[in-house]
């Protein structure tokens, strides 16, 4: 197969010229010092391809698939003078995708020519792009979500000062800056140069201008933003309209990282619920929209669009910090009422007067800062209940023990989805592994399922997220191959989401003992302590492959015999261990580990046939009453007397 000649033609609207343009460019290594001044200095962009073979067979209609041929080739220009319109063909999502395309035709070609200039009557400053591709526009994909309307969006607008006055804690007015004070902003970009100069134009935005513009959410741009960015679609969970998100990694990579958002864990929001017998649920309408951006700030929220660039009047959604400026906010309007999950609302009380109190203080801070916001589903605004369902979880506090569950209806979906079909196949997407995988994560929070019992899913992802971080242009839509042992630890996944059980709350009884254990580079102990003394207890040598492995996996061995060996009574089992990765991975119910999961999966297992759950507090090393019998001291008689912590020995104790 002959690499040809392949010419892309365009017209400018006005500037230096009217006439077509004809740009050429060579695959085959070779210069073209014959070329017309007029055609090399032409204003280069991303172009629609036109590849032939011999004999003049075309073969597809765009560039950067996966299906690339010897044939393609890539027309790449200088800056594009402002306001300038014409034809971008499809070429990938972003721009980072042109790195992994010129390799794959340097080494089908063996090299690439490019003529790269631009006439002098114009600045080379005028348009610059992403870091990764000076100088290029670059247009993203088509979305399979382009037909849906945007959902309705509010034209309401928060009082930010009233809120800030409400804020006792003062975290909000932290971040009020970010939207306020365009000297804070600026301030907030890690290189201290805020000037800049990203373009990156958006597909099939066009038709939501007038939406945009009629609900204030933006304005057409006066002058060239700061950052344009991409901006697309997203759907909703009605499957009929669809959210607008700006991807706002050029200005997130430019600025430092935001705060905490003070978003809680998700099981201490569960178990905050049921401590509570009633609630009522709102959320704000289109929440984010709702924040106002400062003018002179807005210029950095660019919305690049054919014909006319328009700016975001209010808090950007992809941008890094909205979320954190959310989250605060809504923590002020619950504070002492009940919680927040970003732009979801839940006051609680435990009896249904005190309910209705909290509800009638929630509204008299949304009303006096302008927060406007609609009931969850077909509930009555304002309606104080007993079973409702609130972040994809169920709850029935109306039971004499209060319970919760997945939300049936997102159960239904993750369990039957396309995606989960691939998956269980054996041969899917990135996307759609990763897709399934977020909702495993999901579900076994929910539903108080450790995670370390899912060892090789967890592996596999942990293998292909490395994989996608680590390469220069990520492909979602790569097909790869689910191992075996994966599949079918999230089949077994997939039968206990199907299932949904109800998981009852509440804190269980404390056992009144506490597990002590820990690892040498030899040998482990783990002693049981119960009113005061050691009441029984365990020590060993390593042998075999667990005399080589990494201390932290010999610290999860030692807690894991001790588990096995020494808990009986059922309830909460306080347990005392110095190594802080065993007691984050015991906390979770997981660890980066593979060989960790399987240790930790065994125990969690024993301690559930028992009705035990695992309490692990951190000590440190001085304080660790069983590390004198992992450096050859042998157990003592039980029942025995705790001996000195190292932390607290006196000097007669030393002879």
């Amino acid at each position: 197969m002959a690499v040809t000649w392949t010419r892309a033609w365009w017209r400018w609207t006005g500037g230096p010229t009217t006439r077509p343009v004809e740009r050429v460019v060579r695959v085959d290594g070779r210069s073209r010092a014959d070329e017309p001044d007029d055609e090399r200095q032409a204003f280069g962009r991303w172009v629609r391809k036109r590849p032939r073979v011999d004999g003049g067979k075309r073969r597809g209609d765009g560039c950067g698939r996966r299906s690339l041929s010897p044939t393609w080739v890539l027309a790449v220009g200088g800056p594009q003078p402002a306001g300038r319109g014409g034809r971008v063909g499809g070429v990938g999502r972003d721009a980072s995708r042109l790195a992994g395309l010129q390799r794959r035709l340097q080494g089908i070609a063996g090299g690439l020519a490019v003529y790269d200039e631009a006439p002098d009557n114009v600045s080379s400053s005028t348009y610059s792009s992403t870091p990764s591709l000076p100088g290029c526009r670059v247009a993203p994909g088509r979305r399979a979500d382009a037909g849906l309307p945007l959902a309705r969006v509010t034209s309401n607008r928060i009082d930010v000062e009233a809120l800030a006055a409400m804020d006792g804690v003062g975290r909000f007015r932290e971040v009020l800056p970010m939207l306020m004070d365009p000297v804070a902003f600026a301030e907030a970009f890690v290189s201290g140069d805020a000037a800049g100069g990203c373009r990156v134009p958006s597909r099939g935005m066009e038709r939501h201008r007038a939406t945009l513009r009629s609900c204030g959410v933006a304005s057409d741009a006066r002058s060239r933003p700061a950052f344009a960015m991409k901006a697309f679609t997203t759907p909703k969970k009605d499957g009929r309209t669809a959210r607008l998100v700006l991807d706002a990694r050029p200005l997130n990579d430019a600025m430092r990282r935001p705060p905490s958002m003070d978003l809680p864990r998700l099981r201490d929001f569960i178990a905050e619920v049921e401590r509570h017998r009633f609630a009522m649920q709102c959320d704000g309408v289109s929440y984010f929209y709702q924040f106002p951006v400062d003018a002179s700030i807005s210029r950095y929220f660019g919305i690049g669009m054919k014909g006319c660039d328009m700016l975001l009047n209010v808090l950007c959604m992809g941008w890094s910090w909205a979320p954190c400026i959310a989250q605060r906010a809504s923590n002020v309007l619950v504070r002492d009422l009940g919680l927040a999950w970003v732009d979801n609302f839940l006051v609680l009380g435990g009896t249904l007067d005190e309910a209705e109190r909290n509800v009638a203080v929630f509204r008299k801070r949304a009303q006096a800062a302008r927060v406007e916001v609609r009931a969850e589903g077909d509930d009555a605004l304002w309606q104080v209940r007993s079973r409702f369902v609130c972040v994809g979880v169920e709850f029935d506090l109306a039971a004499e023990t209060q319970r919760h569950r997945l939300d049936p209806a997102w159960a239904e979906r993750w369990v039957d989805g396309s995606g989960m079909t691939a998956v269980l196949s054996g041969r899917a997407t990135a996307r759609q592994f990763a897709e399934v995988f977020g909702g495993a994560v999901w579900a076994t929070d929910i539903l108080a399922v450790p995670r370390c019992h899912f060892a090789a899913l967890l592996s596999f992802a942990g293998r292909l997220g490395g994989r996608m971080v680590g390469a220069a242009a990520p492909v979602w839509d790569e097909v790869v191959d689910v191992p075996p042992s994966a599949r079918r630890e999230l089949g077994a996944l997939r039968k206990i989401v199907r299932e949904n059980p109800w998981v009852v709350g509440g804190v269980p009884e404390d056992t009144g003992s506490v597990l002590w254990t820990d690892a040498s580079s030899r040998a482990w102990a783990a002693l049981l302590e119960a009113e005061g003394r050691f009441v029984d207890g365990r020590q060993g040598v390593f042998a075999g492959p667990d005399a080589d492995a990494h201390i932290n996996l010999k610290e999860m061995l030692a807690f894991a015999e001790g588990v096995v060996r020494l808990c009986w009574a059922p309830g909460a089992q306080r347990c005392r261990i110095d190594n802080a990765a065993v007691v984050g991975a015991v906390a979770k119910g997981s660890s980066s580990s593979y060989a960790a999961n399987r240790v930790l999966s065994r125990s969690l297992r024993v301690a559930g046939r028992r009705g035990i759950v695992l309490r692990p507090d951190w000590v440190p090393s001085g304080g660790q009453l069983a590390d004198p019998y992992t450096r050859g001291t042998s157990l003592p008689w039980f029942p025995a007397q705790l001996p000195l912590p190292r932390s607290r020995a006196t000097p007669f104790d030393l002879f």
